[in-house]
């Protein structure tokens, strides 16, 4: 069966945020991970915290800086198995945190 990543976009100016709204966060996110196991099709995932490197080629060099988008990055991932690309978009459908601002991109593995 195909794979999938969902990779969760959010709002990096959220944070830091009250314990108990990162916490509720958290719990939403494996509840659907286990909802997801129970269906077959969660592989792995795991959340990040909003720190990050960027490491690129620039000026005929490697450049190590600071993530340039303080807006918006990815919180996390979901590597999901799914008949097409059509039923990962339906699942990605199911995220439950789009209310707290999250977007979710679907992209194929090879």
């Amino acid at each position: 069966m195909p794979k999938f990543i969902l990779l969760i976009r959010e709002d990096l100016t959220r944070y830091p945020m009250a314990d108990a709204q990162l916490q509720s966060i958290i719990n939403a996110h494996r509840n659907w991970a286990k909802n997801l196991s129970e269906r077959e099709l969660f592989i792995a995932g795991n959340g990040m915290p909003e720190q990050g490197t960027i490491v690129e080629w620039a000026d005929g060099k490697i450049v190590v800086s600071p993530l340039r988008d303080l807006k918006e990055g990815v919180g996390g991932f979901y590597i999901i198995q799914a008949e097409s690309f059509e039923a990962a978009v339906e699942i990605a459908k199911e995220c439950p945190t789009f209310s707290d601002g999250d977007k979710i991109e679907v992209r194929p593995l090879m």
